[in-house]
């Protein structure tokens, strides 16, 4: 069964929410319902017993992994095993990766595997740093298999989801929460299967396979192509996990307004730019500086700037249009910083008024662009 992509999920669906949303009315705890939901709509997506297997196994070795570490870390805080536990995590999601290059590898095959191993990593992370010193085997594997996440995300924090499944809220801030959820999940709905249907129906799908003007219009109906199907995917997960007492953060927030990268980068899939900013770009620089790996003091930045970039284009696969599109947007982001660090005149030219009419259409067309590459047209 496709995550929200049929209507018997959604049957499926609107009968699952029934006990928590009736739970939560009556100001009680959400917890046991979301972890009961979880797994049954799991079964249900996973449908076959292959894919359940894969999923137990996935699940077990992260796990085992998680937990080996909790326990390691207090008695050997050194970093090398941080590193090893990483490796070992990310192992399954670099297996499917490398799945399109290695034929053995195809019978690996798991939905969601991209969003469940970034999870898992930032648990480890995040036990390293000493944030979490000890954890409960229910609450982190619903937070890693959280069932609306699991194909189209967002990513969310390990101590922020516990929280909320383990809150009791009144029945009043259930209702404004209910009310919420049901927002998200309806515009989510039309976003992708009224817009996003009806621009690949009838702006992409008539369009010519080569030439110039049928690839510059496929750059702009493929930009918001993405835009409403991605953002409606993303709005209705979000909408069911706010039904079941847990406010995923959203993941979008008007990236066509944005008046150059880094903003446009903290308004589209905030949760993995974020993500990749903290846990990849931050540490990079921090590493680069302590040890002083570089001369220049903006080196480190503009280096982690293009790692960052490139972990976020194979975060979406191997293939050459990922990974162009993720060292293109490493080489904007630092001309982007170049601008604002070295150039007055553009940061005061930022603050004006009217400088939004020239900056917003020049950062949507840098971004088409890149989303131009990313669909491997030009490739």
């Amino acid at each position: 069964m496709n995550p929200f992509g049929s209507l018997d999920y959604f049957l499926v669906l609107l009968i699952a929410m029934i006990a928590p949303v009736v739970r939560g009315l009556r100001g009680k705890n959400l917890r046991g319902s979301t972890l009961i939901v979880t797994a049954v709509m799991l079964v249900l997506i996973f449908d076959s017993p292959a894919r359940l297997l894969t999923l137990a196994l996935f699940w077990g070795w992260q796990a085992a992994i998680i937990f080996c570490y909790l326990r390691l870390r207090a008695r050997a805080p050194q970093r090398w095993l941080l590193w090893l536990a990483l490796a070992l995590s990310l192992a399954p999601l670099l297996a499917v990766k490398l799945s399109l290059w290695v034929a053995p590898l195809r019978v690996i095959s798991l939905l969601g595997v991209s969003y469940m191993s970034f999870r898992a990593v930032q648990v480890l992370i995040e036990i390293y740093d000493g944030y979490i010193t000890e954890l409960n085997f229910l609450d982190v594997s619903c937070f890693i298999l959280f069932f609306p996440s699991v194909s189209s995300g967002p990513l969310d924090r390990y101590r922020r989801f516990a929280a909320d499944l383990r809150r009791v809220r009144t029945g009043e801030e259930y209702r404004v929460l209910l009310q919420n959820g049901l927002w998200r999940l309806m515009t989510g709905a039309f976003y992708n299967f009224v817009v996003g249907n009806l621009i690949w129906q009838f702006w992409l799908s008539p369009l010519p396979e080569s030439g110039f003007w049928a690839t510059l219009s496929y750059m702009y109906g493929y930009t918001f192509f993405m835009f409403f199907n991605f953002a409606g995917y993303s709005r209705m997960a979000v909408g069911v996990a706010y039904l079941m007492g847990i406010e995923q953060p959203d993941n979008f927030n008007c990236p066509f307004l944005s008046l150059d990268m880094k903003d446009f980068w903290s308004r589209w899939h905030i949760s993995l730019s974020t993500y990749l900013r903290d846990y990849v770009y931050t540490r990079f620089c921090m590493a680069a500086l302590r040890k002083k790996w570089f001369k220049g003091r903006r080196t480190s930045s503009y280096l982690g700037y293009v790692l960052t970039m490139l972990v976020m284009g194979a975060w979406h696969g191997l293939t050459p249009g990922y990974l162009l599109y993720g060292a293109y947007h490493g080489v904007l982001m630092c001309l982007n910083d170049v601008l604002d660090t070295q150039c007055k005149g553009f940061k005061k030219f930022k603050k004006k008024p009217a400088a939004a009419w020239l900056l917003i259409p020049v950062t949507f067309h840098l971004f088409s662009f890149g989303l131009l590459l990313f669909s491997g047209r030009l490739i």
